[in-house]
């Protein structure tokens, strides 16, 4: 798909047809349809813009336009377009073929196919913010388009009068001024299996003269308005798309100072880290040197309360031998004083045995035969 596709349109209201701007076209493989997005730049609100969804059509490498017929297809075209807009808010840049949507889509590459005129009449139209209009067609440009799917039913194209027919007003007059691809006229989609049915011919409702009498300067001024309108839209979109240029560099300029600020905040945080690490090995360090020390105070503990023991035990043990020579002493004393006793009791047995002695001796002894016996002289002791 090529960034700004046209394609006429036959509007309703317009002396000579207008093109419209292609956002995008996309393929549902769940009901094997295609369908295409385009907006005229009709603002109907302020901030909105008008876009259509249309059916396309794809047989034998031509194309066909028309509306789409089904409620079930309409819905679900509807929740795919919701899927785009809302993948392009986001970011724009994803590819829409790997999305994770609800309903499978992929984009269509339209590059290098001719595209049928259309009339917005007969395709659905809906609002949409202004400022997405360019987000769908920047997403549309950015992401690889598949082919589209091929057609299984009978398409056969209305019968309409070209520019040397009669046509109803409005369009006769400006028939010969499309380009041949836009002369292809609406399709009508006619299922396989049936017959084909003769399609009525519009009235004529002009003469064929008043076509041919027309000047051809009315030709010259439709391919210049035509001209014109595209320069215009050619214009407007380069500027917005400078405009997104610009805003992207900006936003490329800020994600690159919040890389820049990200890396320093990562270059800190890995310094931080560092840090921690290291304070984390130097109170490891500490902690085992603690406990190392707390191993050798319970060491010590232990070895001082074993050494305690033992002096206590030593102290009842000299407490004891104390007590013992205490008792001896006593008891030595005691003997002392027995045997002083018993000393004193002794001497005063040998004084009364020596009186008794004496006594003795001068009972059996007298005392004149005694001096007469000088031998015989009494014992002092």
């Amino acid at each position: 798909m090529m960034l700004l596709r046209t394609l006429v349109l036959e509007h309703s209201g317009h002396d000579s047809p207008v093109n419209g701007a292609l956002l995008c076209c996309f393929a549902v493989p769940q009901i094997a349809s295609n369908f295409l997005v385009y907006s005229l730049d009709e603002e109907v609100e302020p901030g909105s813009s008008r876009v259509y969804l249309a059916a396309l059509r794809k047989k034998a490498e031509r194309y066909f336009l028309g509306g789409i017929e089904s409620k079930e297809s309409l819905q679900l075209a509807m929740s795919v377009l919701k899927q785009i807009i809302t993948l392009a808010t986001a970011s724009g840049a994803k590819d829409g073929n790997a999305s994770e949507t609800q309903v499978p889509y992929h984009f269509i590459d339209l590059r290098g196919s001719k595209l049928p005129t259309a009339r917005p009449e007969d395709h659905h139209s809906l609002m949409i913010k202004k400022a997405l209009v360019m987000k769908v067609i920047t997403l549309g440009t950015s992401v690889i388009g598949l082919p589209a799917i091929e057609s299984t039913e009978l398409i056969v194209p209305s019968i309409r009068f070209s520019s040397k027919m009669v046509s109803p007003p409005g369009t006769a007059s400006h028939a010969e001024d499309l380009p041949p691809e836009s002369q292809e006229e609406p399709p009508v989609v006619v299922p396989a299996i049936r017959a084909v049915e003769s399609l009525p011919l519009p009235t004529p409702t002009a003469p064929v003269q008043q076509v041919q009498e027309r000047p051809p300067v009315v030709a010259d001024q439709s391919t210049l308005v035509e001209v014109d309108t595209t320069l215009t839209n050619l214009a407007r979109v380069a500027h917005e798309l400078t405009q997104q240029k610009r805003a992207v560099l900006q936003q490329q300029e800020e994600l690159e100072e919040q890389r820049s600020q990200l890396l320093q905040e990562k270059a800190t945080l890995e310094r931080a880290h560092q840090q921690v690490s290291a304070q984390e090995v130097t109170l490891q360090q500490r902690t085992e040197a603690l406990d190392s020390r707390e191993a050798n105070l319970v060491r010590d503990t232990q070895l001082q309360e074993a050494e305690q023991r033992r002096l206590e035990d030593w102290a009842r043990q000299l407490e004891d031998e104390s007590f013992r020579l205490q008792a001896h002493d006593r008891a030595s004393q005691q003997q002392a004083e027995q045997l002083a006793n018993g000393l004193g009791q002794l001497s005063g047995f040998r004084g009364d045995l020596k009186a008794l002695l004496y006594r003795l001796d001068g009972t059996l002894f007298p005392v004149g035969k005694v001096e007469q016996e000088p031998g015989n002289v009494p014992r002092a002791d």
